[in-house]
């Protein structure tokens, strides 16, 4: 499930100034953050807009900030928004009447092209004024979740003589650029827009987006070869908290509690919906694989049933949460000792009286189906290539697609024994089906490596499950039936016969086609039915009726 965040994500090491000094870890940095973004919190690349070095000029950041954020179509009213730059900040004496009130000095994100010249004078960069501006306008369209993170810091004049030391900061001496420069280069939006003198980018009660700085003001911003400190650490705690219910000031209060003590860096969080969670929650939606689990000492009741395709021996994981993309290890796991058509009584596997559960959720850990899904992998240069290397390791997956163990997967050696061929080439792996129960494909469907790999197989196991489960006892054999028919649009009414036939129904394609289901229950028990699109061109399966139980029955 995609998760509606856009960003554009900016990191400069190499600046065309000789008098600026170039940095270590800022590209890499935006780099990370863009991984981050699509690993971690299941971000589009195509929602990501990554400009770095050369590529990230003054002209070019305000150009992609039009393009890809305040005239992007697909950005919806309130969608999350990442602002991310990493290089050097610096500070520009401003001009009287620059401010609110007072004078002072403006703070500056040196772009590429900063302090250098060019046919349209000397470059100042992106000023805090401007950016102000920018992200005003943009919350104007698209909302006011927009998140800004800078890992840069503007205290100049405490920078060390030592260009040793020096090296490991990001901020720069402004040495040539004027005030006349920054009022030239201002945001042509921001001309009737001032600020209170001495705030810079930091304004507390700002309602158009929330501020991330990697430090107080008077502190530096460092990095390492690794990696900016601030950076480094804000990715990696993000991976190792439970963020969907974490507001956005505490997360960072944590920040500040750790580098603190270690590198003297305490980041700082304003805005006036500081208290908001991290991109006010876009990337941490329900996770529907997830049920209600009722823990108690032993024994569990799972919202899970025979219905669901659970078994005996059907082993589940339990969670304190169901949320995607925050941290949410496994607490205990239960195997399933008794199955009821909609829920099941499963037993802890661990027997730890101090662990006490109670409310709390559950994930398929093991279906425990019996019957093999097999698997034919096709030849290809990049499947033999991989083989190639698998001699010198152990391996757990089938030619470079991981293997989880939720499934019972085989890997067989003939296209027609298998239920599903597989080529996996260096960017996509291409699917065809086999199975007598889905329509013949004219060819295989392609699925993009970079978001599906690690699960097409689970994914391709679990259709097939579902789509050949029945129940050995039969209970309701010779007692339910079930007619589709083509309908007339607007009065509803029956055309024809039904078309099912032997237990299945062929339908053609056809526009402004409209059809209707009838299922009949001639049983002593009171049913609910559902019905659900499986999609073979990618293994969804799709609910298009899921009826309330206390209302409908069939």
């Amino acid at each position: 499930m995609a998760t509606r965040i856009f960003a554009l994500v900016i990191g400069i090491d190499e600046y065309k100034s000789g008098a600026i000094w170039n940095l270590d870890s800022s590209a890499d940095d935006a780099r990370c953050v863009s991984q981050w973004l699509m690993q971690s919190l299941a971000v589009p690349k195509e929602h990501i807009q990554l400009l770095v070095n050369q590529e990230a000029t003054k002209a070019a950041f305000e150009n992609k900030f039009m393009e890809h954020l305040i005239n992007n179509p697909h950005i919806e009213r309130n969608d999350a928004i990442l602002i991310y730059f990493a290089g050097h900040g610096s500070i520009i004496r401003a001009r009287e009447g620059w401010f609110e009130n007072g004078s002072g000095d403006a703070q500056a994100l040196c772009t590429y092209d900063y302090d250098s010249k060019s046919a349209l004078g000397r470059c100042a960069g992106i000023s805090d004024r401007s950016l102000l501006a920018m992200i005003s306008e943009l919350s104007e369209v698209k909302g006011n979740n927009t998140t800004l993170i800078l890992d840069c810091c503007f205290s100049s004049s405490s920078l060390s003589p030592s260009a040793r030391d020096r090296r490991f900061v990001r901020c720069t001496p402004t040495l040539k650029a004027t005030t006349d420069d920054l009022f030239g280069g201002l945001w042509r939006g921001a001309v009737e827009k001032k600020y209170p003198a001495g705030s810079g980018f930091l304004q507390d009660d700002c309602r158009s987006h929330v501020t991330i700085l990697p430090c107080q003001p008077g502190e530096k911003a460092s990095e390492e070869k690794d990696g900016g400190t601030f950076t480094r650490e804000f990715i990696a705690m993000s991976k190792r908290t439970t963020l969907h219910d974490l507001p956005c000031s505490e997360l960072i209060q944590r920040l500040s509690s750790s580098l603190g003590r270690t590198h003297h860096q305490h980041p700082v969080c304003v805005g006036h919906h500081r208290d908001r969670v991290l991109f006010s929650g876009a990337p941490f939606s329900l996770d529907s694989r997830f049920v209600p689990i009722d823990v108690d000492t032993y024994d569990c009741r799972v919202e899970m049933g025979a219905m669901h395709g659970v078994v005996l021996g059907t082993e589940f994981s339990i969670h304190g949460h169901n949320r995607r993309c925050s941290l949410n290890p496994s607490l205990d796991n239960c195997r399933v000792i008794e199955v009821f058509p909609t829920w099941s009584i499963a037993r802890r596997t661990s027997r730890d009286r101090t662990l006490q559960l109670g409310s709390s959720w559950a994930q398929v850990r093991r279906w425990n189906n019996r019957t093999p899904f097999r698997v034919h992998v096709k030849n290809t240069f990049s499947s033999f290539f991989r083989k190639l290397i698998s001699c010198f390791k152990p391996s757990t997956d089938i030619d470079g697609l991981s293997l989880h163990d939720e499934m019972n997967i085989e890997q067989v050696h003939k296209p027609a024994l298998a239920d599903i061929s597989i080529g996996v080439h260096t960017h996509d792996v291409r699917v065809e089906a086999h199975d007598r129960l889905m329509p013949p494909q004219p060819h295989a469907f392609r699925i993009d490596k970079s978001t599906s790999r690690s699960s097409i197989l689970d994914e391709a196991a679990r259709f097939y499950m579902h789509l050949h489960r029945t129940n050995p006892e039969n209970p309701f054999e010779n007692h339910l039936s079930m007619d589709l028919f083509k309908v007339e649009p607007r009065s509803g009414r029956k055309i024809g016969a039904s078309l099912v036939n032997d237990g299945a129904a062929s339908v053609l394609r056809g526009r402004g086609a409209y059809y209707g289901v009838t299922i009949r229950n001639n049983s002593n028990s009171e049913l609910w039915p559902y019905l659900a699109f499986m999609d073979v061109n990618g293994f969804d399966i799709h609910f298009l009726y899921h009826p309330s139980p206390t209302t409908e029955v069939a």
